[in-house]
């Protein structure tokens, strides 16, 4: 793979952990303010909350046609909702499975998927973990599109993205979150069952396994400081040694001096821009027209390219 290729795909797994980050806070400080649920007595069957509507599958292929599918209770009325609007309903059948496949195929851009359902015995309940996804301008072709399933706990599942490279042997980084609460949430691919030792800046941050898919995941608690920081995954071999080497990277959200310039280093991408200077990755549009002249496509920087930040107006 060539190393822009690499870069852009990367750049487009960091604009999707951006919104999720600001995607789990939101859902922490509603969850932090609700009132706490007793459990000094357990509830018979009759009386157990409904089974809350979760995703399980959301892919887009490079045409943009949409295939979203997940669980329920059974029978209940799922209701898709895209930033709060609907965008379908389906019944979930005897079994709490439901498959949504859109008419049309999602416009390019950056959403917050959740869900909404109608159960059988009149009660409501709403998912817990929606999905942000990034699908990019295709109008030079077809494009890959991000899908990410941000976690009550803050942590994160790729649906689809570069991990479809799954069980090909060689480990990968796929994702970087960092919270205000010092969690570190990192998700990559490597081979099935292969033991992964992660380094930040050179230092060991843990070790972890990758499932039978080749998926692997590291939730370390630790502080950052703002500027760039180094993250590698080594995947160790039967033999204790390196077998395969991944290396990113990745910047914590920090501050940006509007009205000056910024230079582009690896796993950089316009929505981090923004959010670093703006407070909002939303305004990455106003980086992209101030660089119009250097930047063919908002979904790829390189490193080393230099961008005026103006002042947001």
């Amino acid at each position: 793979m060539s190393r822009p290729f690499f870069i852009a795909l990367a750049g487009l797994v960091v604009i999707a952990i951006a919104i999720s980050m600001s995607v789990w806070t939101r859902r922490h400080d509603e969850l932090a303010s609700s009132p706490a649920t007793s459990t000094a007595t357990q509830a018979p069957p009759a009386a157990e909350a409904p089974t809350a509507p979760s995703f399980d599958i959301v892919r887009i292929n490079p045409q943009g046609e949409t295939v979203i599918a997940g669980r329920a209770m059974p029978r209940a009325e799922v209701v898709i909702l895209d930033g709060g609007k609907e965008i379908g309903r389906v019944i979930a059948d005897n079994r709490g499975e439901w498959v949504f496949v859109p008419d049309q195929p999602l416009p390019a851009g950056s959403r917050e998927l959740s869900l909404r359902a109608s159960n059988p015995d009149g009660s409501t309940s709403q998912s817990d973990s929606p999905v942000v996804l990034v699908v990019p301008d295709r109008t030079n072709g077809p494009a890959t599109s991000l899908a990410v399933k941000v976690r009550p706990d803050g942590s994160i599942d790729i649906l689809q993205g570069p991990e479809a490279k799954e069980g090909s042997g060689t480990v990968s980084i796929a994702g970087a979150h960092y919270d205000s609460r010092d969690r570190l949430s990192l998700t990559g691919t490597a081979t099935p069952k292969a033991q992964v030792q992660v380094y930040l800046d050179e230092h060991p941050l843990g070790r972890t396994q990758a499932d039978a898919q080749g998926r692997w995941h590291l939730s370390p608690k630790t502080a950052l400081h703002p500027g760039n920081h180094t993250l590698r995954a080594d995947e160790i071999g039967p033999d204790g040694k390196v077998k395969a080497r991944a290396e990113i990277t990745f910047t914590p959200i920090g501050t940006l001096p509007a009205g000056g310039k910024v230079t582009v280093e690896q796993g950089n991408c316009l929505w981090r821009i923004a959010r670093e200077a703006y407070g909002s990755g939303y305004d990455y549009l106003v980086i992209y027209q101030a660089n119009k002249d250097q930047i063919r496509d908002p979904n790829r920087i390189y490193p080393g390219q230099v961008f005026a930040i103006p002042d947001k107006r």
